[in-house]
């Protein structure tokens, strides 16, 4: 009866974009015209499939416990379809760390849906949060998720062939495996104001975390994906402490090295196991970005250019494999092997312009490998550089790593726009 009365609400729909409510157990007659007689959340993927382009569904408050959605028929591009939930809205099942590979997908992106639009709600404990699969074929396109609240997860964000996708104040914490993963085809993609935080700093949850925990990946599928511009993200605590492997890891950013155009602006990593930044596509460009607390802060593979960047408190600030990388207003503050080191001398160069290099660690070294330099100071000590003598905790906010004696050189806090 709920699903006639929902189909019979639709057939009759006029031609202008209307609301749809539905709460987790429904109400009334359960026909989706009010709050009062809402549709219940088993009817959201019916109800979605059969909406007109601009229409949109209101959630009410409440646990949807076990509810599962799939999107199968999106809008237009003048009008997307809208899921839009308030304070309270939240989607649970029962998938726990313990056994990380089981359980429910909350969301999933059909092949061909475009023009849709999903804000306002949270997911919790699921296998994946948001899915879509490889359907190169059919890509999805103008896809766009706005504050999404995922915690208690494996996967938050598992996106393939996703074109002109756009996510807007999501945030992740303590997943098992990956934050916000871009596995292939996902072109013009633009993630903002999003945070991947694998454990919020609890070392019993790092102790079973899976091994490569990312926060935000851009991955090695079968085909590249193009034009990723991050802002204003962060990832930290990509942590699994009890690894036995002799090379343990755990990134904030990953890009690996088949995909193109990719782009960080404002992106902090802080207190991951490895890299802070582990990029290895061509050309990636970084501007105003922090990274502290890993082995090492910015791993570049391939070329890359670096504006007005910190790295501190960690092993080594900037690692480069092979090719071109240059780096302008930069500061390295207490690195305990170098700020620099060249993995392979022979393929890669590095040039470092208006840059500050400082650190008091025992055995450090400015760089590993030869660096051109033009107007950067090398300096024996923090203090001689203008700079605190280490701040580990520092999360990238505020003036207290700008240089108070080189004003014109390194991370500058009044350089960072927004």
């Amino acid at each position: 009866m709920k699903t006639l009365s929902i189909l019979l609400l639709l057939t009759a729909a006029p031609a202008i974009a209307r609301d749809f409510f539905v709460t987790p157990d429904g109400a009334g007659t359960k026909g989706a015209a009010r709050m009062e007689n809402a549709a219940p959340g088993s009817a959201i993927s019916i109800l979605f499939d059969k909406m007109a382009p601009g229409d949109r569904i209101l959630l009410g408050a409440g646990d949807y416990s076990g509810v599962t959605i799939t999107l199968l028929t999106g809008g237009s591009a003048e009008k997307p379809k809208i899921i839009e939930g308030t304070d309270g809205t939240s989607f649970t099942s029962d998938w726990t760390i313990e056994k990380p590979e089981k359980g429910s997908t909350a969301i999933t992106l059909a092949p061909g849906l475009s023009d849709v639009v999903i804000k306002n709600l949270s997911i919790r404990h699921h296998c994946f949060a948001v899915r879509a699969q490889p359907s190169k074929d059919a890509p999805r396109t103008r896809i766009a998720f706005e504050n999404i609240a995922i915690a208690q997860v494996r996967h938050g964000f598992y996106l393939s062939d996703c074109d002109d996708l756009s996510l807007t104040g999501c945030t992740m914490k303590r997943y098992s495996k990956h934050g916000f993963r871009f596995e292939q085809g996902c072109d013009r993609v633009t993630v903002k104001h999003c945070i991947a935080d694998c454990s919020e700093a609890d070392a019993q949850w790092e102790t079973k975390t899976e091994i490569f925990p990312f926060g935000f990946l851009i991955g090695d599928g079968d085909v590249p994906n193009s034009s990723l511009r991050f802002e204003d993200c962060v990832a930290r605590n990509n942590i699994k402490s009890n690894q036995t492997v002799k090379y343990t890891n755990g990134d904030g950013f990953v890009a690996e090295g088949k995909n193109r155009d990719v782009t960080f602006v404002r992106c902090h990593a802080l207190r991951n196991q490895d890299g802070g930044f582990d990029i290895k596509v061509k050309d990636a460009t970084f501007t105003g970005c922090i990274a502290t607390g890993h082995r090492r802060d910015f791993r570049i593979w391939n070329s890359g250019t670096l504006e007005n960047c910190f790295a501190g408190s960690s092993q080594t600030g900037l690692w480069i494999k092979e090719g071109s990388v240059t780096a302008k207003h930069m500061s390295f503050l207490n690195h305990r092997k170098s700020s620099v080191e060249l993995d392979d001398p022979a393929a890669a160069t590095v040039t470092l312009t208006e840059c500050l290099l400082a650190s008091t660690q025992p055995g450090y070294e400015a760089s590993i490998g030869k660096y051109d330099a033009s107007g950067t100071v090398a300096a024996k000590t923090p203090d001689e550089a203008g700079l605190p003598k280490d701040d580990p905790a520092w999360n990238g906010e505020g003036d207290s790593m700008n240089s108070t004696k080189f004003r014109d050189k390194g991370f500058s806090s009044l350089r960072v726009r927004r």
